[in-house]
């Protein structure tokens, strides 16, 4: 795949020609683009395609980002999204308005746009506004989306840690290199299997693996003996 080294607003590639490289042929438009919005990834462009029917374009699918096309690697690149069906990931336009919630409790602001890098591997921004007279003033500034906890269901809200306002960057260009991840997920957050961790033990001699496990039920440790194939008891 080739592509300029650009940070680009989606509004850049809203409404671009999709032309296939086999073929030539005009495959659709570019009617939104197709992010992950906590973990920060380009996951592909939605289409209008030719019988102005949705469809998907992902990203792998793509060859490169031209001034005044996307080239798909082949026809067969662009898939017809079937009626219903439901897409992993959001469309970026869904973003707009969101609010950014630090973990204290604190609004960061709004999200104004969503901005991503055509250079791989393709990464998601956010420019960030507190007010609209900020937007109108140039007083925004870039987060990237790969520092996000979780965006709610109704995407009206999107939380982030407390250190997303010192990553905040007034040029997007700061942000445009590799992927930003300083997610520390709060304890209570925490999803994980009943053990949180594992401790194994071998002595060189012994016939049997000892696996201590922390952090169990009722925050004991367990202990359990892991015969070898060697020393399997009879």
């Amino acid at each position: 795949m080739k592509e300029p080294n650009d940070v680009a607003p989606i509004s850049a590639l809203t409404g671009m020609t999709v032309l296939s490289l086999a073929s030539g042929n005009k495959l659709g438009r570019v009617a939104d683009v197709h992010i992950d919005p906590v973990n920060g990834r380009l996951l592909g462009l939605s289409l209008a395609d030719e019988a102005g029917a949705a469809a998907d374009l992902p990203y792998e699918k793509i060859f490169s980002f031209g001034r005044d096309a996307v080239m798909a690697e082949s026809d067969e690149a662009v898939r017809t999204i079937p009626e219903g069906e439901i897409m992993i990931g959001r469309n970026a336009k869904d973003l707009f308005g969101t609010t950014i919630v630090m973990e204290s409790g604190v609004i960061l602001g709004e999200i104004a746009d969503v901005l991503v890098t055509l250079k791989p591997p393709p990464t998601v921004l956010y420019e960030v506004r507190r007010s609209m007279l900020d937007r109108l003033l140039g007083r925004t500034f870039f987060i990237p989306a790969s520092i996000g906890y979780v965006l709610s269901d109704d995407a009206a809200r999107l939380l982030v840690p407390d250190i997303t306002a010192e990553i905040a960057s007034p040029d997007a260009k700061d942000l445009g290199g590799p992927t930003i991840d300083v997610r520390i997920i709060p304890a209570h957050l925490n999803t994980d299997d009943e053990f949180e961790e594992e401790t194994v033990l071998r002595e060189p001699d012994e016939d049997a693996t000892v696996l201590r496990q922390h952090g169990g039920r009722n925050n004991e440790d367990d202990t359990l003996i892991m015969p070898t194939d060697e020393g399997t008891p009879h």
